[in-house]
């Protein structure tokens, strides 16, 4: 069963925050897409007091993967409160397949989202 669960700590994407230059930032946390045992994609993200700042998500190519753990990362900082999101992660293409921004890099107010994923069979 696919789950996407907070990872505790960056243990073994220490390449990966080294590539998008977070290797110092003490902030940033890992979210996974577990199969039993197998990781299958992942988002790297980072929670402030006033918006979240996505670095990155790893889906294999699969839109709907895609969806689930950015849906997922959006949803943690919707329960803190936070309803700003700012997309650091070169992922213009991917956020206007899910149809989640149309234009730009920053979506808010976050909580807009949560109507499930509309445009992603027909833009797949």
């Amino acid at each position: 069963m696919l789950q996407i669960i907070k990872k505790d700590g960056t243990k073994g994407y220490e390449s990966v925050l080294g590539d998008l230059g977070l290797s110092e930032n003490k902030n940033v946390m890992i979210s996974e897409a577990v199969d039993g045992e197998k990781v299958n994609g992942y988002g790297i993200y980072e929670l402030r007091p006033d918006e979240e700042v996505i670095y990155k998500i790893s889906d294999g190519g699969d839109l709907m993967l895609a969806d689930g753990i950015l849906r997922s990362i959006l949803f943690l900082a919707a329960l803190r409160g936070v309803e700003k999101a700012v997309f650091e992660c070169g992922s213009e293409k991917l956020t206007n397949r899910l149809g989640i921004l149309k234009d730009g890099t920053v979506l808010e107010p976050i909580s807009d989202i949560f109507g499930g994923c509309e445009s992603c069979k027909a833009n797949g």
